[in-house]
């Protein structure tokens, strides 16, 4: 094992300082050598052994033509300090690993690479001043100065050049005296660490000046084009994120690896929060993707159990013991109708626990990969006639079943090789685990079968569903019962108790804050938080079905982005498992009114600039503004319709009684561990204000100089609002100051809103002047571009002066960020939370 610390040294003076230097921390530094070091760096083709963590490096030792082979682990980095699994062999140039004699380093090249070649990737030189370090005569680490030049071979001719400082502990040496060399570094010489190693930072520089900005690092980035070269869902998702990596939109990812947006949106989402663990570990246990079945299915077997299904596919085990649940109680009060053999009832259970096995691997197709993946790795509980099911009803699950998905089921080897009574059971288990499955819509738990009865001479059972989200999981249940009215010749009608108005009355008068106190709970604040902007929500709504004040859209949008901007606010304090379905009604119904208010805005800056025109050049836009108007419409139409959809009245109606309901959603106030936990205003907010600002703070130098990506300042903006947003909640609780850094704050927001609106437009007209379409909904299909041009020069005259604006609101930006970079602004946000 390597331990080592590794510092950047800034310039060419603090490097002679090093060099001058007799002592450190109490720590001697012995007379130095001189060393010049050619190290070369090999990889396969193929990255193989850079995406299974190692790095091979060859340094030249000058005598008798031998080298110096070393094999280290990429290993793991703590502020300065680097720990790696290091071998070495002393070997002729040129010998491959397989005539190389017995060893470890033998045996882990050879496991990584088989019998692919081995070439080179860069090389270092080195200038480097070796010194011992001794405490009193005990070696305690070896200190390395070094001056490096990397050289690629290849078109291009790269090269950089720069200073490191390396302290490798010594084997007398203990982690205590590293440790006060590092702090002394720090502390005293100004140092700062140095995260990567050479290799790390020679692959960054090699694959462009902005690789530091990429999604993967190198070392990520070979894994993920291993596990592409797969046929399976895994391979999918690794095609998307190397895509993202490149720069593409999710949209574009998505196209490339066979996926939805939406899924491509989800994996980059989860990657960002769980790196590699996006993947199961079995996925990185293979050997050579060459050698690899093509997918799941066709790997022999290999049963696991339950619990190991449960934990490497991460099964959301609440749904899943609900859905089970439910299973069994349709089992139990419709065993009359469906005949199933009562030992079946625990076949069923199984079915229902692992229905969503696959969601994780692949949301959008998981019926599919929860088929393949049961295939590969049966329950080891159940027989191979009994894993069959599983993996049928898994595959059955989700998608609407009609006569002819029935018929083409039957030509399948997964059914038609199932003995006839067995599939006769499995499709009637399969019938009512979809049933179960909706019946757990809300994934909330809460809903349950009050009543089932028969309708005398009718051929119908009435299913009773009660619970707060009763009537959105008894909807769903009913569409779910397609297979078991295809199966059954009794019908199914569940039903629930339906709450005709909003428990939350849509007021005369809106109240003008929500109320909230120092001592409120965070839960109790959230509540008062959400009633106030739901309130403002429903007041709007009218105005906003009228349409002939744009800015009752407006209000109604604000409010429904203020409570999703709350659940991030008072998130840790809820129970989100109770919120997901108003989370989902949330971001719904603000998708569904931006969508046209987008449309707004964008018509409203256009319409001020058609403002300055002559009258003789108005026209010039009237091309435009019927594509506007077009797609206005429709999106007004899809708006409208949502309003009067059964999703957003029931969306209204649970969210109406949850903020009537006290106490609803608060998690627990003490720990598992019987003591208090910090839950009241007066404890939180300081943490959650500070907080905010620290992530803008953080943007400090992403920020400043030039040429900062459009991309960042999104980023910025989004900060931005948070902690505005978090300032107005808690506004009432904080310091009247509050409100002079309220306005900072929207300035920073509006500054940096009207680039992105300016971005936005000139992507918008861009597509127009291609297209003459809005956005640029020809290109999904991949149609070829117009052999006509579009004839538009007032639009094109219109995209020059956007493009104006965004120039100039760029120059602005460093005099609008001063304020962010001062002691003032620190200074207003202590003030503010000062009265707590």
């Amino acid at each position: 094992m390597e331990i080592e610390a590794k510092f950047a040294v800034p310039d060419v003076e603090t490097f002679h300082r090093l060099q001058a230097a007799n002592r450190l921390a109490g720590f001697a530094l012995l007379e130095g050598q001189v060393k010049q070091v050619q190290d070369t760096y090999l990889d396969t083709s193929e990255r193989l052994i850079l995406s299974a963590g190692y790095t091979y490096r060859q340094r030249e030792l000058g005598q008798d033509e031998d080298v110096l082979i070393t094999i280290k682990g990429l290993g793991g980095v703590e502020e300065a300090v680097h720990r790696r699994e290091e071998l070495e062999i002393t070997l002729p140039a040129g010998a491959p690993p397989v005539e190389w004699p017995a060893s470890p380093a033998r045996d882990l090249v050879l496991q990584l690479i088989g019998e692919a070649l081995l070439t080179p990737l860069f090389s270092l030189q080195q200038t480097r001043t070796v010194r011992q370090v001794n405490l009193g005569e005990r070696p305690v680490a070896e200190w390395s100065l070094d001056q490096v030049h990397l050289i690629a071979d290849g078109p291009g001719d790269k090269a950089q050049a720069y200073f490191e400082l390396e302290v490798e502990l010594a084997s007398q040496g203990a982690e205590d005296d590293l440790a006060a060399i590092v702090t002394c570094l720090q502390d005293e010489w100004g140092l700062e660490p140095e995260p990567r190693s050479k290799f790390e930072r020679a692959l960054l520089f090699l694959e462009g000046t902005f690789a530091q900005d990429r999604l993967l690092t190198p070392q990520a980035r070979a894994i993920f084009q291993q596990i592409a070269t797969r046929n399976d869902m895994y391979s999918r998702r690794a095609r998307a994120l190397l895509a993202l990596d490149e720069g593409v939109t999710q949209a574009e990812a998505g196209k490339r690896a066979g996926m939805a947006e939406r899924t491509a949106r989800y994996w980059l989402a989860a990657f960002r929060k769980k790196q590699l663990d996006i993947f199961p570990a079995h996925v990185f246990d293979q050997s050579s993707p060459a050698t690899l079945p093509q997918t799941e299915a066709e790997r022999p077997p290999e049963p696991l159990p339950l619990e190991t299904l449960f934990d490497r596919y991460e099964v959301d085990r609440a749904h899943a013991r609900a859905v089970a649940d439910h299973a069994m109680a349709l089992f139990d009060r419709l065993l009359p109708f469906h005949g199933l053999p009562p030992e079946r009832r625990s076949l069923l259970e199984t079915a229902a626990l692992l229905h969503n096995v696959g969601l994780e691997a692949d949301p959008d197709r998981h019926h599919i990969a929860g088929r393949d993946i049961l295939l590969a790795h049966p329950p080891a509980e159940l027989d191979d006639g009994e894993r069959r099911v599983v993996a049928l009803t898994t595959f059955l699950h989700r998608k609407r079943i009609t006569p002819k998905k029935l018929d083409k089921l039957a030509r399948q080897p997964l059914f038609a090789d199932l003995p006839a009574p067995l599939q006769t059971q499995s499709l009637a288990l399969a019938a009512l685990v979809r049933m179960a499955d909706g019946l757990d819509y809300s994934q909330t738990g809460s809903s349950q079968l009050e009543q089932v009865q028969q309708q005398e001479g009718m051929g119908v059972v009435e299913i009773k569903v009660v619970g707060p989200h009763a009537a959105l999981d008894a909807d769903r249940a009913q569409a779910k019962s397609d297979l078991w009215q295809l199966l059954f010749e009794t019908a199914l009608r569940f039903e629930a108790p339906r709450v005709k108005e909003t428990l939350v009355p849509k007021v005369a008068t809106l109240p003008t804050r929500p109320g909230l106190e120092a001592d409120d709970s965070m839960a109790e604040a959230a509540r008062k938080t959400f009633l106030f902007h739901f309130q403002r929500m429903l007041y709007h709504e009218p105005g906003t079905r009228l349409g002939e004040d744009i800015e009752e859209l407006h209000d109604m949008r604000v409010a429904t982005r203020r409570m999703r901007a709350a659940l991030r606010v008072f998130g840790d304090y809820l129970d989100m498992g109770q919120m997901r379905p108003f989370v989902k009604g949330l971001r719904r119904t603000g998708r569904t009114l931006g969508a046209v208010r987008d449309m707004d805005v964008f018509w409203e800056k256009t319409q001020h600039y058609l403002d300055t025109l002559p009258p003789a050049q108005q026209s010039g836009l009237d091309s435009l503004r019927a594509v506007w108007e077009a797609e206005r419409e429709q999106a007004r139409g899809k708006m409208l319709a949502y309003l009067d959809s059964d999703r957003y009245i029931r969306f209204q109606e649970q969210f109406g009684e949850f903020l009537q309901t006290p106490a609803a959603g608060a998690l627990p106030v003490i720990s598992e561990q019987n003591e208090p936990l910090p839950h009241r205003l007066r404890h939180v907010v300081p943490v959650a204000v500070y907080r905010r600002m620290a992530a803008i703070r953080a943007y400090d130098e992403w920020v400043t100089g030039s040429a900062v990506p459009l991309e960042r300042l999104h980023r910025l903006r989004i900060a931005a609002k948070r902690l505005r947003y978090t300032l107005e909640f808690f506004q009432e609780v904080l310091a009247p100051e509050t409100r002079d850094l309220i306005k900072e704050m929207k300035k920073l927001q509006d500054h940096l809103g009207d680039l992105h609106d300016a971005v936005v437009a000139s992507n918008l007209l861009r597509d127009f002047l291609t297209w003459g379409t809005w956005g640029h909904a020809q290109t999904k299909d991949g149609a070829p571009l117009p052999t006509e041009p579009v004839v538009a020069p007032g639009v094109a005259i219109y995209l020059a002066a956007r493009q104006t604006e965004l120039e100039r609101l760029l120059d602005a930006f460093p005099q609008v960020w001063v304020y962010f970079q001062s002691f003032e602004f620190s200074q207003s946000v202590a003030s503010a939370v000062a009265s707590l």
